[in-house]
């Protein structure tokens, strides 16, 4: 009995170590669902770019279609559309669109299908980060200096836009997002999402996402889901101004700077 015991355990070790070799190996698995679907949608921005934003909408637009008396919230988006990197172990979909979109940050990865790349001005990005992680603790410099930085800067998103330029095959259902557009249109950029998917999304359920989802509801939204969190730095704010500050944030030097860096890929997307 012992000896079958420790048989057995030693396997479980055995294949736990080589669990985390095969993670370690293969990075792109990291990025994945334990149980990926061929379905699976995935809503993938450099950080900053919008993201919350968009899952919002979609989610509220899910939530109406499945007849379901329930609203997106902070506190639960992720039940909704869910955060790979929060979690590989995803709920179920809802009943419509009986598939699941997920939210991801990762950089080209060749297991994803079906990718909506959302993108957004990386002068506005940069500002926008900054705020983020300077309030988190992440970054403890200037906005200049977190420019320039490989890690947060301008370089890591021209990595991570050019890497879903460049390496994307013909094979992948790839489609681009911009925020600024999104800012524009919210309800005709979310029918065009859906039907991309093969879905025609009645107006009044696409106004009311609208609605569900404006500036000063996801901001009263976002107040209430923080109250009693201790855990939260003070002041701490996913939806901050949402707009194009840049102008107004980032000396000239560092604009010119950005479009040294980024001007190729930013003439890609239209922003210069």
């Amino acid at each position: 009995m012992g000896s079958n015991f420790r048989k057995v355990m030693d396997a479980g070790r055995a294949y736990m170590i080589g669990l985390r070799h095969n993670l370690r190996n293969q990075p792109h698995l990291s990025t994945l669902p334990s149980s990926p679907r061929i379905d699976d949608t995935f809503l993938v921005e450099f950080p900053k770019s919008g993201i919350t934003w968009l899952t919002f909408l979609i989610a509220s637009v899910n939530l109406q279609k499945s007849g379901l008396e329930r609203q997106p919230t902070f506190f639960a988006i992720n039940d909704l559309v869910p955060d790979i990197h929060v979690s590989r172990h995803l709920p179920p979909p809802l009943p419509f669109p009986d598939m699941r979109f997920i939210k991801s940050h990762a950089g080209y990865n060749p297991l994803y299908s079906k990718v909506i790349y959302l993108v957004r001005d990386p002068r506005d990005v940069m500002v926008s980060y900054y705020a983020f992680a300077r309030k988190l603790g992440w970054y403890n410099g200037s906005l200049h200096d977190m420019i320039k930085d490989p890690q947060f800067g301008i370089k890591a998103w021209v990595a991570h836009a050019n890497s879903w330029l460049d390496e994307t095959k013909p094979s992948v259902s790839f489609n681009v997002i911009r925020y600024e557009d999104l800012r524009a249109d919210a309800g005709g950029v979310l029918k065009r999402i859906y039907s991309l998917l093969g879905y025609s999304i009645e107006d009044e359920i696409i106004g009311r996402a609208v609605d569900l989802a404006s500036f000063s509801a996801m901001k009263e939204n976002e107040a209430f889901c923080s109250e009693n969190n201790p855990t939260l730095p003070a002041d701490f704010k996913f939806v901050r101004e949402g707009g194009s500050s840049y102008k107004t944030k980032i000396s000239k030097e560092d604009v010119d700077f950005i479009e040294k860096v980024a001007g190729e890929t930013m003439s890609t997307f239209g922003y210069i």
